[in-house]
């Protein structure tokens, strides 16, 4: 089995006051939700922000609601606290994220090490989840046996993974 020692991301993001709120005038304090909703993305993901789809945040009237974003093909949920009386916004995940390069370096370095040769691996998609059920897609290219497919499959919420191989061709 190959294993991904991963780190749970469990993060808390404060939005600023200046950018939740509307600034139409010295005194407004009024929540605009769509521009925080805008800003979902980049506090979930900053690294790619585009990865994330179909946010949906009920009004932001009470100190708690749960909101749920898609990465990929993923529903997330997250919690999103406040406003609270200075502006704050609060949001905290408690999912954690598996990324296909660290897959494919795990993987190459795994097979560089059992069999003694430089592998090139590539895994899709850019991002899963970590949950059980997820898995990557990654092709490995051996210099002296041609191509190989390999479905990396996410056995838990921890990001331990199980590696299977589905078909090879040679090179010669």
């Amino acid at each position: 089995m190959l294993r991904k020692k991963y780190k749970k991301l469990c993060f808390l993001f404060t939005a600023l006051l200046a950018i939740s709120f509307s600034c139409s005038s010295d005194t407004s304090t009024e929540f605009n939700q769509e521009t925080f909703e805008e800003l979902i993305p980049a506090l979930l993901i900053p690294e790619d922000p585009g990865l994330i789809t179909a946010i949906e945040c009920p009004a932001l009237i009470e100190t708690q609601s749960t909101c749920t974003a898609n990465i990929g093909d993923t529903q997330v949920s997250f919690i999103v606290e406040g406003p609270d009386s200075s502006g704050g916004i609060n949001v905290v995940t408690e999912f954690g994220l598996i990324w296909a390069e660290e897959v494919s370096q795990e993987l190459k370095g795994q097979l560089d090490s059992d069999l003694g040769i430089s592998h090139q691996v590539v895994c899709d998609p850019k991002v899963r989840v970590a949950e059980e059920g997820q898995s990557f897609s990654c092709i490995v290219t051996d210099p002296s046996e041609g191509t190989h497919v390999f479905t990396v499959k996410v056995n838990d919420s921890l990001g331990n993974l199980d590696l299977q191989l589905i078909h090879g061709t040679s090179n010669g």
